[in-house]
């Protein structure tokens, strides 16, 4: 499971020919080990953002399909940005669930200016969850995902949620936990099954997820929602609802 976070550098100088960004992951306290993991992503100038990762939409029949990605190629403009694929928790066997979603993050920029190698300073970033909810007072929803971006909305992303109180009576392991929707090969069902599992929930329903970023950053977040299952695609509907920011 990861998140996906997007990072920049601004060309201050002229005959920058090239720029790397070399990043990792330690647990809190611990320095990096660049020989045993190290990840090294290009930054070209203007650069490839990712949108719609992960989620379902509505198609026009009513059925559900995965959210395609789209990929914007932004025009040069002096400023390099790359999306990074970051993990959601590193192990840790000093905890009984023997990982953590709180660790650091390292990265440096690589340049070469000038037929030149350079490399700036080591910068670490202190990655934290956060759990967000929704209250479903009416019980008309099927499904919710957080729709969410790191200070802006380059890299919008989608995380699914899920109802406490459908762990506690179907339990952890049900093949109808919210996520797994985005799995199955058969949605149709699987959509069918989950209402019913909802419908006998009491309300409102309390709809649970998580995000992840960097410490103090800023979270742009909607919401993603579509209605209860019904035999009728033409009754079926998807909306994003409200517009909030608020900090890791």
């Amino acid at each position: 499971m990861a998140f996906y976070i997007k990072k920049t550098y601004v060309d201050t100088e002229p005959g920058i020919e090239l720029v790397n960004i070399h990043y990792t992951f330690t647990p809190l306290g611990q320095t990096p080990n660049w020989e045993l993991h190290r990840e090294t992503r290009a930054m070209p100038r203007g650069g490839t953002l990712m949108r719609g990762m992960g989620g379902t939409t509505l198609d026009e029949s009513g059925l559900a399909i995965q959210t395609a990605v789209e990929k914007v190629e932004l025009p040069d403009d002096g400023i390099r940005r790359k999306i990074l694929r970051l993990p959601k928790a590193l192990p840790d066997p000093s905890t009984p669930a023997g990982f953590t979603e709180n660790y650091t993050f390292h990265y440096y920029f690589e340049t070469f200016r000038n037929g030149q190698r350079e490399q700036s300073p080591l910068y670490t970033e202190e990655i934290v969850s956060k759990e967000v909810e929704y209250l479903d007072f009416q019980g008309n929803l099927g499904g919710m995902c957080i729709y969410w971006s790191l200070d802006d909305w380059d890299a919008p992303q989608y995380q699914p949620t899920e109802e406490p109180n459908f762990i506690a009576r179907f339990g952890e392991d049900s093949p109808f936990r919210a996520f797994k929707f985005y799995g199955s090969g058969d949605m149709e069902n699987f959509g069918r099954i989950r209402a019913d599992m909802l419908r006998s929930l009491p309300l409102p329903r309390r709809f649970v997820g998580k995000i992840h970023g960097p410490k103090g950053s800023q979270v742009h977040q909607r919401w993603h929602v579509g209605g209860l299952w019904t035999p009728n695609p033409a009754e079926r509907w998807e909306d994003y609802w409200g517009y909030v920011v608020h900090t890791l």
